[in-house]
């Protein structure tokens, strides 16, 4: 009896520490599937984490994309309405987290911006962005039609594009028609010049984007239309507005407030222009505008600088070098039979006498002697034409313009550069 008990109890105490030993083996493995299980929703949540930060710079992107806001109003904790509206419109409603962008420093003259995310003050994801510079839409932009009398050497823009190693050169765009009345040395495009379309450029034409035309032509004559190689871009809904202020027309309101306004005048207009220069780089003259031999712009130093006028006729007599752009905006009114008649801009303008009484009629630009803005003429005119008449030699150099930077791109290595 006493042998079959104590078997009895090795067997009971054989199977509890089994169980024992089960039941040890079980937790530990609850244990690590519970750490497991925890480890997997805090991975979940670092990822959500991350999915939401790389969501709100795309969305910093977007915004500044499509409503065309200067990225210096997105600065952190920016009281600006356009701050607000990111905000609100990418979902930064907790006191915890940020988005925004900020100005960095840059090696070359480009300005960068880094747009990011941050949570309890951490950044947890940045990214940089930098402007789109567009190039290849010619040293001269005519929504119009462009009358040339005399002799012109233009030094192109570029597409960025290659024919057989050669660029592709641009001289002008338009829209209307060209009509080119020849004198001796004929319109000719030469070869860019060095840093002219961008920095660091140094290159040549194809010889099937360099035009050199010694007759009469006229880009809408079948028999001297092919005078214009295809450095004559015609485009005819082409609107130059967005290439060069990188906002839309219906923003022109807002382009204009960042430029000093004045008043234009038939006499005298370059001094006043002038004297707004020397405190400014971007000067926006209102009405009819004579800038007469344009001699006070020879005292201005070679900075950037834009010239636009807007809502009048422009006219010069002189041989000046601009350093800088011209913009000239100016829609014609047409009356009911579809006809213009600009003579009325032309009474008391001081250089009226250079200009046929014929012409008055359907000139809004009239340039004599050589008068070249090394920035790009862009000639936003639509219904009437410009007059282009003496022996100008336009040596285009687009760091000569002040550029609007309001168009922008994943910085290359920042982002997706697929």
């Amino acid at each position: 009896m006493k042998t079959k008990s104590e078997k009895g109890a090795v067997v009971l105490i054989m199977t509890s520490l089994l169980i024992l030993a089960a039941l040890i083996l079980s937790l530990g493995t609850y244990k690590s599937t519970f750490y497991q299980i925890k480890r997997a929703q805090n991975e979940v949540l670092a990822k959500q984490g991350h999915w939401r930060a790389e969501g709100a710079i795309e969305c910093l992107f977007t915004f500044i994309s499509e409503t065309k806001t200067e990225p210096s109003l997105l600065s952190k904790n920016n009281s600006s309405a356009e701050y607000n509206d990111l905000k609100s419109g990418c979902g930064i409603n907790s006191p915890i987290e940020s988005l925004y962008a900020k100005a960095v420093s840059s090696a070359s003259s480009v300005m960068t911006y880094q747009i990011t995310y941050e949570q309890h003050n951490k950044e947890l994801i940045k990214k940089s962005i930098i402007p789109k510079i567009t190039y290849g839409n010619g040293a001269i932009q005519a929504r119009g039609n462009l009358i040339i009398d005399g002799s012109v050497d233009i030094y192109p823009d570029v597409t960025g594009k290659k024919i057989n190693e050669k660029d592709e050169c641009v001289a002008i765009k338009y829209t209307g028609y060209i009509d080119y009345n020849f004198d001796s040395g004929g319109l000719k495009t030469l070869n860019p010049e060095e840093n002219g379309p961008y920095d660091g450029y140094s290159g040549t034409c194809h010889s099937t984007t360099q035009s050199n035309i010694q007759e009469n032509s006229k880009t809408d004559n079948p028999a001297t239309s092919d005078n214009f190689l295809s450095d004559y871009i015609k485009e005819e809904h082409y609107d130059p507005f967005e290439a060069f202020f990188q906002k839309p027309r219906s923003k022109l309101s807002e382009v204009k407030s960042e430029y000093t306004v004045i008043s234009g005048s038939k006499v005298n207009c370059a001094n006043t222009i002038a004297t707004a220069f020397s405190t400014s780089d971007k000067v926006w003259v209102e009405g009819d505008c004579d800038l007469g031999n344009a001699h006070s712009f020879t005292s201005l130093p070679d900075k950037p600088r834009n010239l636009v006028i807007d809502g009048g006729i422009l006219s010069m007599v002189g041989s000046v070098t601009f350093y800088g752009s011209v913009y000239h905006i100016f829609v014609a009114p047409i009356d009911s039979d579809g006809n213009i008649d600009l003579t009325g801009h032309w009474e008391n303008m001081a250089t009226a006498p250079y200009i046929l009484e014929s012409r008055k009629k359907f000139v809004s630009h009239n340039q004599v002697g050589s008068f070249v803005p090394t920035g790009g003429l862009i000639l936003d005119t639509p219904n009437s034409s410009t007059l282009l008449r003496g022996s100008i030699v336009f040596k285009y150099k687009r760091t000569a313009r002040k550029e609007e930077y309001n168009n922008f791109i994943w910085q290359k290595g920042s982002w997706n550069d697929l």
